[in-house]
């Protein structure tokens, strides 16, 4: 039976033969995400969630315009208006579910947890698209989540924020598929639009019902942290574009020392040995699901 998901990452072999490139644009995006994190951490320790998130997500808008006018307004025309709206609204849930979980955890046990995204992904296809999941996937599956029990363990905090950010990685799996299908007639900085723009429209009410205004600092770091994801989110589509998905998920997880540093220098947040142990646990077994799924895919030499 062939994989879903290969159909919907499928790309023109010039596009699918340079995974170093892709690489790359990855390790950026992992920086950007975490300077955002950090500094939407800090802004939840003074302003709503709400409010922090409504921000994040209109303060992007101006700043993908320069990429826009560069390829001229008729580069917003597009025939898949309701596949962005599609996936602006999972990709702003997935949003609200980062800021809402950064607030409550600590940076290093977030972006650990962040990491279940790939894990995800076999399970959309079992449940959603009816592929079979084997008995391997499955097992490599289960390991991942108990690297997230080894990360949860120390400090008890399998609460709500635990659960939400568990959520935010099983609708990213989502959108990176989304992102994946949007790649192949869509232009990065018109997928950056569309989500900035529908994520703002989703955003709004809700910031409204619990309004504060930001100081001038406050707004200095939202500017900020909004130009990290602008350019977190562009370089994942460049990545999306040129790379293949099990070559590219695994350099989310040059992630986890600078957070666990950032936490320590920032918000005296002490990383502790669990942490890592349970951040490797799910390194292997993502890692482990991404060679599965690329020798899945190789051509047979029978």
């Amino acid at each position: 039976m062939t994989d879903p998901l290969e159909s919907l990452a499928a790309t023109p072999r010039a596009q699918r033969v340079d995974n170093v490139r892709a690489m790359l644009w990855m390790t950026m995006a992992a920086g950007c995400i975490v300077s955002m994190s950090a500094m939407l951490k800090h802004l939840t320790q003074e302003l709503p969630v709400a409010v922090v998130f409504f921000f994040r997500m209109a303060l992007a808008v101006p700043l993908v315009l320069p990429w826009v006018m560069r390829g001229g307004i008729g580069i917003l025309a597009t025939k898949r208006l309701g596949f962005h709206f599609v996936r602006g609204t999972v990709g702003a849930l997935s949003m609200w579910c980062w800021v809402f979980a950064v607030k409550f955890l600590a940076l290093a046990t977030f972006t650990a947890i962040s990491f279940t995204r790939p894990l995800w992904m076999p399970l959309v296809a079992w449940l959603v698209l009816r592929e079979r999941m084997g008995a391997r996937r499955g097992a490599l599956i289960l390991l991942g989540f108990a690297g997230v029990l080894v990360v949860a363990r120390p400090a008890l905090e399998f609460d709500a924020a635990v659960l939400v950010a568990l959520l935010g990685g099983a609708v990213s799996s989502i959108t990176m598929v989304q992102v994946k299908q949007l790649t192949l007639t869509e232009p990065s900085a018109r997928i950056v639009f569309y989500f900035s723009v529908f994520g703002t429209l989703y955003a709004f009410p809700f910031a409204a019902v619990d309004w504060v205004t930001p100081s001038l600092l406050q707004f200095g770091w939202l500017a900020f942290s909004a130009l990290a994801a602008a350019a977190g989110q562009y370089a994942i589509a460049r990545a999306a574009t040129i790379g293949e998905a099990p070559a590219i998920a695994p350099m989310d997880f040059v992630q986890l020392p600078i957070p666990a540093i950032a936490g320590l220098v920032i918000f005296s947040e002490m990383p502790d040995l669990p942490t890592f142990a349970g951040a490797g646990i799910i390194f292997v077994a993502t890692l482990a699901i991404a060679r599965e799924e690329r020798r899945r895919r190789a051509p047979s030499l029978l």
